[in-house]
């Protein structure tokens, strides 16, 4: 990949071929966009080899999210949160247990943290982040 455009059209694209309908695609191009800007390996991590997951569905976001059998799908998780942020608004913290590829979900929240204008605190397994108004992503994990 050169371009920003080209990660987020063949995010898009790729998306879509596992079957996610088209509002979603954009929402995973975008995303996929905002890790490389960040410096961080969001094409790599989108296309890496994955063995097929029975995901769980997390619709709605709590305080604690934890999956009971198998682990969240990050994109539908990361789609709900930002569909909800505005009800989330009032949460200091929010705990997500058994995300796959949780770097997947991160940039939902970071746009979260946009939408709302206020950094979010979150937590992902043992791994703590702050995001900051979608303009960058501290982690002492990163």
């Amino acid at each position: 990949m050169k371009s920003l455009s080209e990660i987020d059209t063949v995010s898009k694209r790729a998306t879509r071929a596992a079957g996610f309908p088209w509002g979603i695609a954009e929402e995973v191009g975008k995303n996929i966009r905002i890790l490389e800007v960040f410096g961080l390996p969001g094409i790599k991590e989108f296309f890496k080899k994955k063995k097929k997951i029975n995901f769980e569905n997390l619709n709605l976001i709590n305080i604690e999210n934890i999956a009971n059998e198998n682990q969240f799908c990050p994109i539908i998780a990361g789609v709900n949160f930002l569909d909800q942020v505005k009800i989330l608004d009032k949460l200091v913290e929010v705990k997500f247990e058994k995300i796959a590829y949780p770097l997947l979900f991160l940039p939902f929240v970071s746009r979260a943290s946009e939408v709302i204008g206020k950094k979010i605190f979150l937590q992902l397994d043992n791994k703590k982040f702050l995001l900051n108004f979608n303009n960058n992503i501290f982690s002492s994990f990163l």
